[in-house]
């Protein structure tokens, strides 16, 4: 399992007013077998059809992980996630 990534140069975390956006480079990685789920506290990487993890994010406030929303394009998955209040 990998560890925890805290400052990884292939993550970028933008916070905004109300919501959080990680921008993650996965290049080389098929997008439809990718899976992304949040904590309060970390976003989470999946290859799907290994079950395993790829990168585990610690995100630097709270969320909301229900409201997480992810695309994938051309190597770059996007996330975004609304902070918790």
């Amino acid at each position: 399992m990998p560890t925890t990534i805290d400052d990884d140069p292939e993550v970028e975390i933008l916070p905004g007013k109300d919501q959080l956006t990680v921008i993650i480079d996965l290049r080389g990685k098929d997008s439809s077998k990718l899976l992304v789920k949040a904590n309060k506290k970390q976003l989470y990487i999946y290859d799907n059809e290994t079950n395993s993890v790829i990168k585990i994010i610690s995100l630097p406030t709270y969320v909301e992980p229900d409201s997480i929303k992810y695309e994938y394009h051309y190597g770059t998955c996007i996330v975004s996630l609304r902070k918790s209040e």
